[in-house]
């Protein structure tokens, strides 16, 4: 379809993809492909956060008529607002974030970051049992002491306990919500995410499978999967044969 607009003929490659039934109904246009993106929030935030309004002025007599030049020093300001300016003045709370969000460590064995002093011994750094000790290692430490944190997945693991960095433990949890996100796990990284088969990545997740499991359906419903993984069922079923 093309039609001649201002002279020129225009078809469909010059129109942006809408819902005709919104820009009826709210008579602006609306990107229906970017609100299902992460990138809307993105956006979104960026307007929030962006600070006051500002304005690009210049100051000149008014009885003189000079011509418009637009390379000529204009003098950058923010405008406020009467609202905005009594909240700042009265010292009002201007954001927040909640809840709170924890990000938590993945790694190989023994492959986590540890932060030391320049004057540290690093043998002794090296043979400490508390510089062995991450988020992800105490996460499996908890779950062979305590029966609730078996119900809960890694990701959850914050909601219900708090991470003590001082003592590298988690405690329960008593107050404040809180959510966890688990580092992105990037397939260019290589040994992380290179196992060349099922058993080899249960090898290497699921080492103590036979050491002291209890409940088979318990181990199966905690395998360590993401969404898009495919061979979920064929994981599972890999696992529950490997039960003694």
């Amino acid at each position: 379809m093309t039609v001649k607009v201002r002279g020129k003929d225009l078809d469909n490659r010059w129109v942006v993809p809408h819902n005709p039934y919104l820009l009826a109904k709210f008579d602006c246009h609306l990107n229906v492909e970017i609100c299902s993106t992460i990138k809307a929030v993105k956006y979104l935030y960026k307007y929030i956060y962006k600070g006051h309004d500002r304005v690009a002025f210049n100051l000149i007599p008014g009885q003189n008529i000079q011509d418009i030049d637009e390379i000529q020093q204009f003098q950058s300001a923010r405008w406020i607002a009467p609202p905005e300016a009594m909240w700042r003045i009265y010292g009002f709370i201007l954001n927040e974030m909640h809840p709170s969000v924890y990000s938590l460590h993945l790694h190989l064995e023994d492959q986590h970051l540890v932060a030391f002093h320049a004057h540290d011994n690093l043998n002794n750094i090296l043979r400490s049992d508390f510089t062995a000790k991450s988020m992800l290692t105490e996460f499996f430490s908890t779950n062979q002491t305590n029966e609730n944190a078996r119900k809960l997945l890694y990701k959850e693991f914050p909601e219900t306990f708090v991470w003590n960095q001082q003592h590298k433990i988690w405690t329960p949890r008593k107050k404040k919500t809180v959510i966890g996100r688990i580092v992105t796990a990037s397939p260019f990284e290589g040994e992380r995410n290179d196992v060349e088969s099922l058993d080899d990545l249960i090898d290497a997740v699921f080492q103590d499978i036979g050491s002291y499991s209890e409940n088979l359906s318990e181990m199966t419903n905690r395998a360590i999967l993401t969404p898009k993984n495919n061979s979920v069922d064929e994981i599972n079923t890999i696992l529950i044969q490997r039960f003694p």
